[in-house]
């Protein structure tokens, strides 16, 4: 308790330090109480959804998804936040921990002040960052449905769901940014409360060498296997591989961002300018600030690169594989009059048709889960979207049984000759068997499709393939369905609408999951970059003493701005080329081509966000202090 007295009342001696710790960690507490309400409130609209809603409940369930990686993405984002902005009080407290050491304060009684500290900024800011996401839910609830985020529109949750799981999550944050700053400050010695200067040590801690070497071999080990199997997975593992990385890199950050700060610095010193040498010595001589400087940074790029890149390369290989496995010319949409119609048509040859439904898996437990499925005819399937069994025969989908993608099979644990327990509706459960495991398609066909005649679906898409000899396929079969909903379209102009929907959606989904998450980076890239130039001011005045001109110090802050960031921005995207490359090889092994459109517009805006960002946040507060000093301060 007396040490609990004792860090409220260096908190409150401390404040000014303390404001950006608070704002690091109100903005993340805010981000995932946030996310904790939005997945509440659709939880709450689930469980009073009728039974017969499969579509609805559906929408909600994969909108829960989303919001749970979000609030991952969030989380991950706010650890190194708070970890930098905590480091920055630490290493500005020096010379008045050095006093405490040098009065008798044991390591471990400072390592627990430091902790007390960050408990008292966590309790208050989790506080505040909860009564905030409350009251900014009800906006974004009505913002989501307006933009068709949510299939209905959701209320808003009661505040103490928020408050059990947020405001936990904001201390545990707080703790374990503050983890390594505290067990630094516990071995910052007496001598230095009598130094002006404090050079910082390379030596790394035993705990965070260890961490990042796990890590390290972590992401290795992903990085292998993403690069040794095939299909979807991949996609899986490039979303946490970077992450990985990340975590990896700014464990061994002191070591590994100024040795790369120099190599990227090495052309522009040799131009002669003294103000680029003094910020590489700077970036390279003060590593832990360096590290702490782009950790945001690495962060937002590395993990955004990668999610951009893999989102776009899964939209090319669905666009290959759509044109590699599309046989039908001709597309239709329509409805059952339309089906008719084709039926009918003495130019149409095949009409495959897609029929969507909705069927409840039941475990051994008797969990329920409502899946998609889709009825096919299997020589039609064959003949216009050229289905091809992985495993098994296709010959035996009739009856009770079931085919499945090579994806699915993966992420579920079912495999040939298993057996599923469904639910169709309301109806009673019924045991079906796996025949065959077929080639993963999304587009032209779902996950689970079941054999014409066991549930009762409407058809609303038509693969056709035409009779020999019709001159315009398209022409024709549009003038055979007049009278009905029907509209026909070449395949290519299907593709092509098809893969431009699945990249607005996949904008869409980048947004909703990097976008809450990316302001808070920028924000606190801003925040971080602030801390570290107001703790500077006795450098700057220093600087001055010895002949530097106002312009030549916010010359130097600027390039050190450059080069942390430069630094970071090249860790990022080495990070998510490596990811992108093994991506694009798992998912491109089998098909005969796949071309990628690499999204330079937004990996190019990631890139210079952060650089305007932390130009601004780094060069605004030393103009400010330099209008405001003389050099005679340096002496005070």
């Amino acid at each position: 308790m007396m040490l609990l007295d004792l860090s409220r009342h260096t908190v409150r001696r401390n404040v000014a330090p303390y404001v950006g710790s608070f704002v690091a960690l109100f903005l993340g507490v805010t981000l995932i109480g946030l996310t904790v309400e939005m997945i509440t409130a659709v939880a709450e609209a689930t469980s009073r959804l009728e039974p017969g809603d499969a579509k609805t409940r559906l929408q909600l369930d994969d909108l829960a998804s989303m919001f749970g990686v979000m609030s991952g993405f969030s989380g991950f984002i706010a650890i190194f936040v708070v970890a930098s902005t905590f480091s920055f009080v630490v290493s500005s407290r020096r010379r008045e921990l050095g006093l405490l050491r040098l009065i008798g304060s044991t390591p471990r009684q400072v390592r627990r002040m430091i902790l007390g500290e960050s408990l008292i900024v966590a309790a208050a800011a989790s506080l505040a960052g909860c009564a905030f996401a409350h009251l900014i839910t009800p906006m974004t609830l009505w913002l989501a449905h307006e933009r068709g985020l949510t299939p209905m529109k959701l209320d808003p949750p009661t505040f103490w769901p928020t408050l059990a799981i947020a405001f936990p999550i904001g201390a545990v944050v707080a703790l374990v940014g503050v983890r390594s700053a505290a067990r630094r400050a516990s071995r910052i010695p007496p001598v230095d409360a009598m130094r002006e200067a404090a050079v910082e040590r390379r030596r790394m801690g035993f705990w965070r060498f260890v961490v990042g070497l796990v890590c390290l071999a972590g992401s290795l080990t992903m990085l292998v296997t993403m690069g040794a199997v095939t299909g979807e997975l991949s996609l899986v593992l490039g979303i946490f591989a970077p992450e990985m990385l990340v975590i990896s890199a700014v464990c061994f950050g002191p070591w590994l961002f100024p040795a790369l700060a120099r190599l990227i610095a090495w052309p522009l010193v040799r131009r002669g300018d003294v103000t680029i040498r003094l910020a590489r010595d700077n970036v390279a001589a003060s590593a832990k600030r360096t590290a702490s400087l782009a950790a945001p940074t690495l962060a937002i790029s590395a993990i955004g690169g990668s999610l951009l890149l893999t989102l776009g390369i899964a939209a090319d290989w669905d666009h290959a594989i759509n044109q590699e496995y599309l046989k039908a010319p001709v597309v239709v949409q329509g409805d059952e009059r339309t089906g008719e119609a084709l039926a009918s048509s003495p130019a149409v040859k095949v009409a495959d048709a897609g029929a969507a439904t909705s069927i409840t898996l039941i475990d051994r437990e008797g969990e329920r889960e409502l899946e998609d499925a889709q009825t096919i005819n299997v020589p039609d399937a064959v003949a216009a979207r050229g289905l091809t069994a992985h495993k098994g025969s296709l010959s035996e989908l009739h009856g009770r049984t079931i085919a499945m993608s090579t994806s699915y099979a993966f992420d579920s644990g079912y495999h040939l000759g298993s057996t599923m327990r469904v639910a169709f509706g309301s109806g009673k459960p019924i045991d079906l068997k796996v025949v065959a495991i077929v080639e993963s398609a999304p587009s032209l066909y779902g996950d689970l499709l079941l054999p014409p005649g066991l549930v009762k679906a409407k058809p609303d898409r038509w693969f056709v393939v035409p009779q020999s000899g019709v001159a315009d396929p398209v022409s024709t079969i549009n003038a055979e369905l007049r009278g009905t909903s029907g509209h026909a379209e070449s395949a290519d102009a299907w593709l092509a609408a098809t893969d431009a929907d699945l990249r607005r959606n996949n904008t869409f989904a980048l947004w909703v999951l990097l976008g809450p998450s990316g302001f808070y980076a920028a924000l606190a890239i801003a925040n971080t970059l602030l801390m570290g130039s107001l703790q500077r001011h006795r450098e700057f005045v220093a600087t001055r003493l010895i002949g530097a001109t106002e312009r030549q110090v916010r010359k130097v802050v600027l390039w050190e701005s450059a080069l942390v960031t430069a630094t970071s921005l090249t860790m990022g995207a080495i990070i998510s080329a490596t990811v992108a490359v093994l991506v694009g090889r798992s998912l491109g092994s089998g098909l005969e081509s796949m071309p990628v459109d690499v999204p330079w517009l937004g990996l190019g805006a990631i890139g210079a966000t952060c650089l305007v960002i932390a130009t601004v946040a780094a060069v605004a507060p030393t103009s400010f202090m330099l209008r405001r000093v003389h050099p005679s301060q340096a002496a005070e």
